[in-house]
């Protein structure tokens, strides 16, 4: 089970994000919305307890920035550099993330619903209590992560690389997973749908005789 975030009411109002993240490396209680944060040297910044809604990040670098227990919601994190991040309680919901990295980070009961993925990069991440609802993850690179509990429903995977990522219980059978790149030796205990598995089965140069 997932453990959502829960936010405290009455949270601050941060009305002008880059004014305050210039001086700051810490938000904590606080909601930012409608707003575009640009050209900002964001490395270890700290959201805990925040709301951010329709918030565009332009230009700016977040590796091993720390969000708990948040929620984003119809923000832009588009080609945003989250190396070495960490998100534990967070909620993201309807976000553009296409091209972010996300490489080495830990993500621990987190929810991706209806965002845009494509092209991100989670190479060498640990995710554990985690879902994707509805999302594109597309072009991914999703190889050499360590899943635990981690569902995937209704996504497209395809041409994803998942090298070196052991799929243990991991089911896609509601997901598009055409072209991915996956290795046999990790593809003991994965959930297929009937259709997909007879693809699989042709991916390991196996005829089927009828």
């Amino acid at each position: 089970m997932i453990i959502k975030p829960s936010l405290q009411s009455n949270l601050n109002l941060c009305t002008n994000a880059n004014d305050y993240f210039y001086n700051n490396d810490t938000l904590k209680n606080s909601n930012i919305s409608n707003q575009e944060i640009s050209k900002l040297e964001l490395s270890e910044l700290e959201f805990n307890n925040c709301l951010l809604e329709k918030v565009t990040f332009s230009s700016c670098t977040l590796n091993q920035a720390y969000f708990f227990n948040c929620v984003l919601k119809d923000c832009d994190f588009s080609n945003i550099n989250f190396s070495k991040s960490s998100f534990r309680k967070v909620h993201i919901i309807n976000c553009r993330l296409t091209g972010i990295n996300l490489e080495n980070s830990y993500i621990d009961n987190v929810t991706f619903e209806n965002c845009n993925l494509r092209d991100s990069c989670f190479d060498f991440a640990t995710i554990s209590n985690t879902s994707f609802f509805e999302s594109n993850l597309k072009e991914s690179l999703l190889s050499n992560i360590k899943l635990k509990n981690v569902d995937f429903l209704n996504c497209n995977l395809s041409l994803c690389n998942l090298s070196n990522t052991y799929l243990k219980n991991i089911d896609f059978s509601t997901n598009i997973i055409d072209g991915i790149t996956v290795y046999p030796d990790n593809l003991k205990g994965v959930i297929l749908s009937e259709t997909q598995a007879l693809d699989f089965v042709k991916l390991l140069g196996i005829n089927i005789k009828r």
